[in-house]
């Protein structure tokens, strides 16, 4: 992506250059020596001025494109101050509402949920990841475009809301669902 926009960018420079470049000497320095008659074919003066506008055109369109392909390079990568900023913020929203206990109480898909709606804007979604790190209250979280790694540790405890109940089919008495408050840290560096 690093070749793309500094291609842009010299392309843009360079119409640039010629755009400032004497139009008259540059006909006779590199197009004069294929006419005959070079001074009948020389162009006027109102078409050096297009041919100039035209050259700054293609620069602002060189330009334009380097910006815009480094807004994409923005955008499909993390940067580690985004993906901090990001994990932060995870942690504030897993702690903000009683959750239901995952089977295995492991909150990967959770905090990676958590993680990329708070980065919206900032990296791309896609490029999180979240591994449970050896103890199981660890997780370990990365993404594409940065080195940086966070963990986060994750405990429970029975909320004071309680929980809820799931009616049983006939006769069968209902299921005690219990509800769990999440209380969430973050530390740089991998767990």
């Amino acid at each position: 992506m690093t070749g793309i926009v500094v291609f842009f960018f010299v392309a843009a420079a360079l119409f640039a250059a010629l755009g400032l470049a004497d139009q008259r000497k540059l006909y006779w320095r590199f197009a004069a020596r294929r006419y005959r008659n070079p001074e009948a074919n020389e162009p006027s003066d109102s078409a050096y001025a297009w041919q100039r506008v035209l050259i700054f055109i293609a620069a602002a369109v060189m330009a334009f494109q380097g910006f815009k392909a480094l807004d994409f390079a923005d955008d499909s990568s993390w940067s580690a101050g985004e993906l901090g900023q990001a994990v932060e913020q995870a942690a504030s929203a897993l702690e903000e509402e009683p959750r239901i206990d995952d089977e295995y109480s492991d909150y990967s898909d959770l905090i990676e949920q958590e993680v990329e709606d708070a980065g919206e804007g900032m990296g791309p979604g896609y490029a999180v990841n979240v591994e449970s790190a050896d103890s199981r209250d660890d997780y370990e979280i990365t993404a594409e475009g940065t080195d940086a790694a966070y963990c986060m540790s994750v405990s429970q405890t029975e909320s004071d809301e309680g929980g809820f109940t799931v009616p049983g089919a006939g006769d069968q008495q209902g299921t005690y669902v219990p509800e769990y408050d999440l209380s969430a840290t973050t530390a740089e560096g991998a767990c």
